[in-house]
C-alpha cells in the first residue's frame, strides 16, 4: 500500500526477496521539478546524434555516448533533456560507486528507517533520463545493476526492499565512454555494450 506525500512514500510492510520481513519505513523520492531545464542548453549538432538519440527514446532503447573528454557528451544530454522535457539526473562515475550508491539504501533518521532512492531508481520513479558519465570509472559489479534496464525486460531489481521496479516509457538510460580510458584494467564489458544503441562524439566530426 503507497502514499505519497511531499515526495516520500509510505510502504506498509514489505518482504525482501530472502524472505525477511521488513517494519514500516518512508521511501524517499526524487522531485522531478528539480531536475528540468527551464531554459534551452546551448547546443551545435555536428552530425546526427540528435536524430539518433531521438529516434532510440522513441523506441525505449538506451544509448551509449562514445567520446573524448570535453567533446560535449554532458551538454548533448543537458539538451536532450531540455527538447524531450524529461528530468535529468546525472552521475559521475568512479572507482568507489557501488550498486547500493545508484540503487538506494536505508537510512536511519529520527528513531526509523528511511529508504532513500539512489539516482537509478528515483529516475525510473520519475520516468527521467538517467545519464551515467564515464561509465567505465565505476566497478564491474556495479555497472551490472543496469542490464536489466537496458534490455527488453526494463526493469531495476532493488532487493533490500523487495521491489521490481518497471520503467515506464518515458524513461531512458544514457551512458557515456571515453575510448581513451580503453585498458586490460579499464573497458566497457561486452555484454554492457551490446545492449546500447551508439552515438559518436568526437572533435573529428566538428570539423
Amino acid at each position: 500500500m503507497l502514499f505519497g506525500i511531499d515526495g516520500l512514500r509510505l510502504l506498509r510492510c514489505p518482504v525482501n526477496f530472502y524472505g525477511h520481513f521488513i517494519e514500516n519505513f518512508k521511501i524517499r523520492t526524487l522531485k522531478p521539478e528539480e531536475y528540468y531545464f527551464q531554459q534551452e542548453p546551448y547546443y551545435e549538432s555536428v552530425s546526427d546524434e540528435i536524430a539518433i538519440f531521438e529516434a532510440a527514446y522513441r523506441n525505449q532503447l538506451p544509448v551509449l555516448l562514445k567520446g573524448p573528454t570535453g567533446c560535449g557528451k554532458t551538454r548533448f544530454m543537458e539538451h536532450m533533456s531540455w527538447r524531450l522535457k524529461r528530468p535529468l539526473v546525472t552521475v559521475s562515475c568512479h572507482d568507489d560507486l557501488t550498486a547500493s550508491d545508484l540503487v538506494g539504501r536505508f537510512l536511519v533518521k529520527n528513531g526509523e528507517s528511511v529508504w532513500v532512492d539512489g539516482p537509478l531508481a528515483a529516475a525510473v520513479r520519475a520516468g527521467g533520463i538517467c545519464y551515467l558519465d564515464e561509465v567505465v570509472e565505476a566497478r564491474k559489479d556495479t555497472t551490472v545493476v543496469i542490464h536489466p534496464l537496458a534490455d527488453d525486460r526494463r526493469v531495476l531489481l532493488m532487493e533490500k526492499v523487495g521491489e521490481l521496479l518497471e520503467a515506464t516509457p518515458e524513461f531512458c538510460l544514457a551512458i557515456s565512454f571515453n575510448p581513451g580510458y580503453q585498458s586490460i584494467l579499464k573497458d566497457l564489458k561486452q555484454s554492457t555494450r551490446q545492449r546500447f544503441v551508439y552515438a559518436q562524439h568526437g572533435y573529428e566530426l566538428m570539423r
